[in-house]
C-alpha cells in the first residue's frame, strides 16, 4: 500500500517538529502551541454567522449522493440513545445521508473489549468498529481493517489538513508499518480527573480542603468522627469511589507513583509502575486509611449505583472522578439536601513530592476503523471527513441549532434544555438526547459551554499540575503481542490481586519486596524489553 503523498512531502523541519513535540510531551496531552492552535480554530468557527451555520441542507448538499446504511460497533454510555431520529443525530444523518445500524455493545469496558475481540476473531465484521488505538492497529496489521492512507489522500481534505497542522496527531495514530488504520477522537481539554469533596462537610467540621497527605488524613478522620451529615449517627464512609483500585490514585500519586500508567520513564528507560519502590510507601499510607475506615471498605466491588447511593444517602463526602461529576453529584445530592456544595481540589503534596497528577485526557482517545471487507469504504471516508470539517465538528459538539444550542454575539451557548435540567448534568442530558462520541475533534467551546463558571475554574486549576504520562500510542509486532498477552496478562492479574490485598491489610506491606520478586520471576524483564523497543520506535516516527 503506498503511503500518503502529503506524508512523503513533509519537510525536514516538520519531521524535527514531530520529534521535539514527542519528547516535550512525553507522548501524551497537548503542548501550549497545539492548544493555542485549537483555540484559534474554535474562534474562527465561532465567527461564522448564524445564518451560515443554520443554512438548510438540500438534497444536493448531502455529503453522499445516495443513502447508505452501515453497521457500527461503538461504545455506548448508560444514558445514551442509539437512534437516527434523535435530536442530536437526525441532522447529522440527514446531512451525510448515512444511516447507522448500531450493534448491541456492552457498557462495561472489559465486556466491550471482550466482545470486540470475539467479533474480530469471528471474521464477520461490521463496517465500522471502535476500540483503542492499539487494538485497531493490531487488527489493521492483521488485515481486518482497511489501511486508510489512500482514502485520506483522495477523499479526506479536512482530515488531511488537521494532520498537516498537528504533527503530534499523525505521530500518535500511525502504526509502525507506516499505515493509518483508524480515525481518531481528538481531545481538546487535557484535564480530566481530580478529587471531589463536599465543601459543606468541610464547613461543618471546621476544616479547609486538604493540600497534603497529612491534611487529607485529618479531613477524612474528621468526616468519620464529627458527624458532618448531621444525623447524629456514626454512619459516615468518608471516601468512596466507583473506579475500584484506580479510584485510589489521588492518594497514591503524592508518593511519586501513579496508577494512571502501567509503565513509566526514568531517564529514557521504561520501568514497571507496580514494582516502583515508591509504591511501597504509597500503599502503606492507603492501607492505613482503609484500616481506620476512612476509605470505603467495599471500594473493590462498588458499581455506579452503589457509588451514587453513598452520596444520595449522604454517608460519603469525598471521591475522585472526572471534573463534570462535580455538578453531577451536586444535582444528585440536592434532591435530598438542597444545601449541598460540591467542589474540586488540586492534587496533594506528599512526603518529599511536589503536587502533580497524571490523570489527564490523552490527545487521542479511541478510534474507529473500517472493515477491510466493507463495501462502503469510500463513502465512510467521505462521511468521516465531514465529521472533521468545521460544520461537522459543530454538529458533533453542539447538536442542532435552535434546539440544543444558539449563537449570540458569535458565542455558542447550549439551550436551557441542556443547561437547566434540574436533575441531570449537561453532559448526561446530551447523551439522553442522542449525542454519540464518534471520531471527530473535540471543541474547546464545547467543554467550556457545558460547565458552569465554577466548574471551569476548578477544571483549569488542575492543568498546571499535570505531568505527561507514558505514551499509549505504541505498536507491537505480533510476536511481541503474544508475549504481552501471556506474560504481562499474568503479571497484571497477580498485581491486581496483591495491590488490593496490601490496601485491605490481607497482605502485610512488609511482603512488598517478595511481591516484586514474584513479578520479576513471571518474565517482567522480557515485557520491559518489548515496551522499550516499542517506545523507541514510537520516538522515531
Amino acid at each position: 500500500m503506498r503511503k500518503l503523498n502529503w506524508m512523503n512531502n513533509i519537510s525536514a523541519v516538520m519531521a524535527a517538529t514531530i520529534l521535539l513535540v514527542g519528547c516535550a510531551n512525553g507522548g501524551n496531552g497537548q503542548g501550549a502551541d497545539e492548544k493555542a492552535a485549537i483555540e484559534q480554530k474554535a474562534n474562527e468557527v465561532g465567527k461564522q454567522s448564524e445564518a451560515e451555520q443554520n443554512k438548510p441542507s438540500s438534497d444536493g448538499d448531502k455529503i453522499l449522493d445516495e443513502k447508505i446504511e452501515i453497521d457500527i460497533y461503538m461504545k455506548p454510555r448508560p444514558e445514551s440513545v442509539s437512534s437516527n431520529d434523535s435530536v442530536w443525530m437526525k441532522p447529522i444523518v440527514e446531512r451525510t445521508n448515512v444511516y447507522f445500524n448500531w450493534l448491541k455493545a456492552p457498557n462495561d469496558n472489559k465486556d466491550y473489549l471482550e466482545k470486540f475481540n470475539l467479533t474480530l476473531a469471528g471474521g464477520d465484521l461490521p463496517d465500522v468498529m471502535e476500540a483503542t488505538p492499539d487494538l485497531l492497529n493490531k487488527g489493521g496489521e492483521n488485515g481486518a481493517f482497511e489501511p486508510l492512507n489512500e482514502l485520506i489522500d483522495e477523499h479526506m481534505p479536512n482530515f488531511k489538513k488537521i494532520l498537516n497542522e498537528n504533527p503530534k496527531i499523525l505521530k500518535d495514530i500511525k502504526s509502525d508499518d507506516g499505515n493509518i488504520y483508524f480515525f481518531p477522537q481528538i481531545s481538546a481539554v487535557k484535564t480530566i480527573g481530580l478529587q471531589i469533596v463536599r465543601q459543606d462537610w468541610l464547613d461543618n467540621v471546621g476544616m479547609k480542603a486538604p493540600t497534603t497527605t497529612d491534611e487529607l488524613y485529618e479531613v477524612l478522620k474528621a468526616f468519620k468522627e464529627k458527624d458532618p451529615n448531621g444525623n447524629g449517627q456514626a454512619d459516615e464512609i468518608p471516601f468512596t469511589t466507583r473506579n475500584k483500585l484506580n479510584g485510589l490514585n489521588a492518594f497514591i500519586e503524592p508518593f511519586g507513583v501513579s496508577f494512571e500508567e502501567d509503565f513509566y520513564l526514568e531517564n529514557g528507560q521504561v520501568k514497571y509502575t507496580y514494582t516502583n519502590p515508591k509504591l511501597k510507601d504509597a500503599l502503606a499510607f492507603v492501607a492505613k486509611l482503609y484500616k481506620e475506615g476512612l476509605i470505603d471498605q467495599e471500594y473493590i466491588t462498588n458499581d455506579q449505583k452503589v457509588w451514587e447511593s453513598r452520596f444520595t444517602n449522604q454517608v460519603s463526602g469525598y471521591t475522585a472522578d472526572t471534573f463534570p461529576r462535580i455538578e453531577y453529584l451536586e444535582k444528585l445530592i440536592a434532591q435530598e439536601n438542597p444545601q449541598v456544595n460540591m467542589t474540586g481540589i488540586t492534587p496533594l503534596k506528599g512526603p518529599g513530592v511536589e503536587a502533580y497528577t497524571k490523570s489527564q485526557q490523552t490527545l487521542i482517545r479511541n478510534g474507529f476503523a473500517i472493515s477491510s471487507k466493507s463495501k462502503y469504504k469510500v463513502e465512510i471516508a467521505k462521511m468521516q471527513d465531514w465529521f472533521y470539517s468545521e460544520e461537522g465538528q459543530l454538529a458533533m459538539n453542539f447538536g442542532a441549532l435552535g434546539e440544543t444550542y444558539t449563537i449570540t454575539n458569535n458565542q455558542l451557548v447550549y439551550t436551557d434544555v441542556i443547561m437547566k435540567d434540574p436533575n441531570k448534568s449537561p453532559l448526561i442530558k446530551m447523551f439522553e438526547m442522542g449525542k454519540r462520541e464518534f471520531a471527530f475533534q473535540w471543541d474547546l467551546r464545547y467543554e467550556d459551554a457545558m460547565v458552569t463558571p465554577k466548574i471551569k475554574e476548578i477544571r483549569d486549576s488542575i492543568t498546571p499540575f499535570i505531568k505527561d504520562k507514558y505514551p499509549l500510542a505504541l505498536s507491537f509486532p505480533q510476536a511481541d503481542r503474544d508475549v504481552l498477552n501471556s506474560k504481562f496478562a499474568e503479571i497484571t492479574t497477580y498485581k491486581d490481586e496483591m495491590v488490593n490485598k496490601f490496601v485491605m491489610g490481607a497482605e502485610p506491606i512488609d511482603n512488598f519486596d517478595v511481591y516484586v520478586k514474584n513479578i520479576e520471576s513471571m518474565g517482567l524483564a522480557e515485557v520491559l524489553m518489548i515496551q522499550q523497543a516499542a517506545y523507541d520506535r514510537y520516538q522515531k516516527r
